[in-house]
């Protein structure tokens, strides 16, 4: 792949629009290496919808919001970015969960910092 590719997607803010992640990340991906493709789909998938999930449950979006999404895929780089608006958060804050005890619930951003090389935010 040589340049960079530039996808975008807006989902309402439900839990089933967070459906369309998987596809257009896939369809984003495509230009890649078929083995390269399938092993970062997986991560990129997980980690996008647990963002989208944590703005969802815990951003306190106004009636009529979205969630966009801006992908930008270059040779060896692989960045999306979340634009909501919601409260603000700082992830730096959101301290790592341990494996134990167990919990049903809170792993968001651990799972998405366990996936990805950086996480970002800016107001």
């Amino acid at each position: 792949m040589t340049g960079t590719l530039r996808s975008t997607l807006e989902l309402e803010p439900t839990a089933l629009a967070t459906r369309q992640i998987g596809g257009w990340l896939a369809a984003s991906l495509a230009s890649l290496d078929q083995a390269v493709a399938a092993a970062v789909l997986p991560r990129a998938e997980l980690a996008v919808h647990e963002a989208c999930m944590n703005v969802i449950e815990h951003g306190g979006l106004p009636d009529g919001s979205s969630i966009d999404l801006a992908l930008e895929l270059g040779p060896t780089t692989l960045v999306v970015r979340l634009s909501d608006r919601g409260e603000p958060f700082d992830p730096s804050t959101a301290a790592l969960l341990p494996a134990e005890p167990l919990r049903e619930r809170g792993y968001g951003l651990t799972i998405i910092r366990s996936l990805v090389t950086e996480v970002s935010y800016r107001r």
